[in-house]
């Protein structure tokens, strides 16, 4: 059947992938012999089609689209204009193609019902989404049918699957490993609302109940009971969490569902006139600072940089990938309503027709009685009568033909001007339609650079150290100042008896080069020193301290002042000329800040 031709397409093993080349084969056929094709009902294989606009200068690679679906897959590529006009007039209502666009058609039963919709592209730019979302709704189509060595099993068996992948947000498609069949795990049967790739990732291994009547894989075991926040995160931890709800004072997120906590507009923005709705969107992913205090959890988004590291989501369900990621900052707004395989199958009606039997019978000769062969003379005479009658009505109706003529003509003009209102309509709507979509596409930048302003005015406005006061003339007293300053409001109260401030000096070059540093740069220096000078282990371990040695060979020689050693830690990741933090550790003991730096200088 369709689904054991298919079922092992998408992931071939990688030997056979070296050894044998993939023949990407595109067909071309006329509109009207397409439309027959399509709707055959004899068509055993998914299609793809692929428009184009002659001339145009953004175009699909018809060729890399059968590359990506697979052999099993028919990709026909097709003009835009009369080919797709006469597509259309063949197909049923909705189901047409034009413009420079693709569309999956699926085959079996009801195949129209599941068609998705087409996808038009305006730059060259979205062609490898389109690739992407063709494999994911070719993968859809695959019909998901139950073996036929278990569709008298009664009761759900154990068993053993990999994901092969996503047939939409709350579809996956999985390989049993014992037999190799096709099954289907529904997302609506674990977390309605969360997307299936944030539970389970592509070839991940599980196992589960199948009911082989559905051939739909039960994993709900495999879901995690609800976390505590302690047991994740330790006290000063970045996390990532979702946006529930805003409201102009506060902003309701989760760490995970079921985890709501709520965030006050003053732990956002250090700026009283900020409104959280104006900083926070919901649905989007943010990196928020966990502190316990009291007792209590506390969350805050205040002095968290960009770059800092958050601590890995924790998975919801055994052997997952964390349920949230930053370089999915805001996933569910761009989430399009995939086509998915329903999760009950449609079994063939008993008394279709299948062709022939193959069982041939044996003829008889049958011989008529005298009172049958007058019963069909009757019947002949019968019907010669009638015959001669509608002769008689035909040549009637022929004498009238003249009078009738002007009327057909007057009809037939009528019938041509009503046919080219329609056409003109039928192209309106396509342009209408082609307009719709455009618009939707700029409607979904817009919001994601709605959603980027947003983060940027965030990360500004949650600096606690803007335009701070100066309060002594000797920078070195100034620096001291904020340093303290910084320790008592960083440092927990029942830990700083553990991490007390520490001996240290400023080098004239150190409070030089903090002259030069903007208020967001030496703001995260203070931590960094906060660090260093309390020896606080697990922030200090992050900024990776290490020997600052005399050149980049493997075995030179530690930098060294008499009997003091020049050490250097990071200030800043992942940005440009990120910042690093020079000290010399003191023969004597104690510490003294040097300088502050890029990271390409690496001398003292």
């Amino acid at each position: 059947m369709p689904a054991q031709k298919n079922r092992n397409r998408f992931h071939p093993p990688e030997e056979a992938v070296q050894s044998v080349p993939v023949v990407a084969e595109v067909h071309h056929l006329g509109g009207s012999a397409l439309a027959r094709h399509l709707v055959d009902p004899h068509r055993s294989h998914t299609a793809v089609i692929v428009s184009y606009k002659l001339g145009d200068s953004v175009r699909i690679d018809a060729g890399a689209v059968a590359a990506q679906v697979g052999p099993e897959t028919e990709v026909f590529e097709i003009a835009n204009g009369f080919e797709t006009r006469q597509l259309e007039r063949g197909l049923p209502d909705e189901l047409h193609i034009y413009g420079t666009g693709a569309r999956v058609y699926p085959h079996g039963l009801q195949w129209a019902a599941k068609t998705p919709r087409p996808h038009l592209i305006h730059r060259a730019s979205e062609l490898a989404a389109l690739y992407r979302d063709l494999e994911n709704e070719v993968l859809a189509a695959v019909p998901v049918e139950p073996p036929q060595s278990l569709v008298t099993a009664q009761l759900p068996i154990i068993t053993e699957a990999v994901v092969q992948g996503f047939a939409g947000t709350d579809r996956a498609m999985v390989t049993i490993a014992a037999g190799g069949e096709n099954a289907l795990i529904r997302g609506e049967d674990l977390l309605p609302g969360i997307p299936l790739d944030w539970l389970i990732s592509k070839g991940q291994k599980l196992s589960g109940l199948l009911d082989p009547s559905t051939n739909v894989l039960d994993i709900k075991a495999l879901l995690l009971p609800r976390a505590s926040p302690v047991t994740v995160y330790k006290h000063g931890d970045v996390a990532l969490a979702r946006v529930k709800f805003v409201c102009p004072t506060h902003a309701t997120v989760y760490l995970w569902p079921n985890s709501d906590f709520r965030i006050g507009v003053e732990r956002i923005s250090s700026n009283d006139l900020d409104s959280a709705e104006d900083l926070l969107t919901e649905g989007e992913v943010v990196r928020v600072r966990v502190l316990y205090e009291h007792g209590a959890v506390r969350l805050s988004m205040l002095d968290v940089d960009d770059d800092e590291q958050a601590a890995p989501a924790p998975p919801l369900l055994r052997g997952g990938p964390p349920w949230l990621e930053s370089r999915r900052p805001y996933a569910s707004l761009f989430t399009s309503g995939m086509p998915v395989v329903q999760g009950t199958l449609s079994v063939p009606e008993a008394n279709r027709e299948s062709g022939p039997s193959g069982v041939e019978h044996e003829k008889t000769e049958v011989v008529a009685t005298s009172a049958e062969r007058r019963t069909a003379l009757q019947s002949t005479q019968m019907q010669l009568e009638t015959a001669r009658r509608t002769i008689a009505e035909l040549m009637s109706a022929a004498k009238k033909q003249g009078a009738t003529d002007q009327v057909a003509r007057a009809l037939q003009d009528q019938l041509e001007d009503e046919r080219q209102a329609a056409a003109d309509l039928a192209r309106e709507r396509n342009t209408a339609i082609h307009q719709i979509d455009a618009l939707k596409g700029e409607l979904a930048k817009a919001k994601a650079s709605l959603v980027q302003l947003r983060q940027k005015r965030r990360s500004a406005s949650s600096r606690t150290e803007s335009a701070p006061e100066t309060l002594f003339l000797d920078p070195a007293e100034q620096f001291n100042f904020d340093l303290v300053n910084a320790w008592a409001q960083v440092v927990p109260a029942a830990d700083k008896s553990a991490h007390p401030l520490r001996e240290y000096s400023c080098s004239p070059q150190f409070l030089a080069s903090w002259e030069q540093l903007t208020e967001q740069q030496r703001g995260k220096t203070l931590r960094a020193v906060l660090d260093l000078v309390a020896d606080r282990k697990g922030p200090l371990r992050k900024r990776e301290p290490h020997l600052l040695r005399v050149n980049e060979g493997a075995h030179a020689g530690v930098t060294l002042r008499g009997e003091d050693v020049c050490w250097r830690l990071y200030v800043e990741q992942g940005t440009a000329a990120a910042l690093r933090l020079h000290y010399w550790k003191l023969g004597s003991g104690g510490l003294e800040l040097h300088e502050v730096v890029p990271h390409d200088v690496v001398k003292p």
